[in-house]
């Protein structure tokens, strides 16, 4: 085996192992013992790659994000349905990854923020929609997190469902929420509270 080989399964068993202790509690309650226990390692091979779990997670983290800009920046002129089909067929991919910072052990918010990036691409009309977080009618600005958090709550179902129906049907039915619902809630501007 050779030097880069050992790098990637020892970098591997330390993730499996992570994963394996998120099962049973949230990350910050993991500790460097435990997690060199279970990957069978000592924290002088841990060291050499991470300066703590939290730099593991970090970095981990980026691995996400930067997967989400090369997306981004491979669609240049795409719509909102082109560039989620993209993110989904990513988070296909790479079901671990993605199962993995989904998880509320993991304690993070990368899969929001990948989201937001890729939101904050979209084409005008869509960011119409989404500007009603700014709004000063607070109604609004509820319907708008309401959508744009509930999406993301179906994202992380189909996540953990397996990933059974096909990426672009999820960028569809995202995209359709996204438009659908903030449509309405943009067109009532101003209506009293019922």
């Amino acid at each position: 085996m050779g030097t880069d080989a050992r790098v990637r399964y020892t970098k591997m068993i330390i993730r499996k192992s992570i994963i394996q202790m998120l099962e049973d509690k949230p990350f910050h309650k993991l500790s460097l013992t435990d997690v060199c226990k279970k990957a069978e390692i000592n924290r002088t091979t841990f060291y050499k790659y991470y300066k703590d779990i939290y730099d593991w997670k970090e970095q981990l983290e980026q691995e996400c994000l930067q997967r989400t800009t090369d997306i981004l920046n491979r669609c240049n002129e795409c719509n909102l349905v082109d560039l989620l089909t993209q993110q989904f067929q990513d988070m296909r991919e790479n079901a671990e990854l993605y199962m993995l910072i989904s998880s509320p052990n993991f304690e993070s918010r990368v899969l929001e923020i990948s989201l937001s990036m890729t939101l904050d691409k979209a084409d005008t009309e869509t960011k119409k929609y989404l500007s009603l977080a700014k709004d000063t009618d607070y109604r609004r600005r509820w319907d708008c997190y309401y959508t744009i958090y509930g999406c993301l709550g179906v994202i992380e179902c189909w996540l953990k469902d397996g990933m059974q129906e096909a990426p672009h049907d999820l960028a569809v039915y995202y995209a359709c929420c996204i438009h659908t619902c903030l449509a309405g809630t943009q067109n009532r501007a101003g209506n009293p509270a019922r």
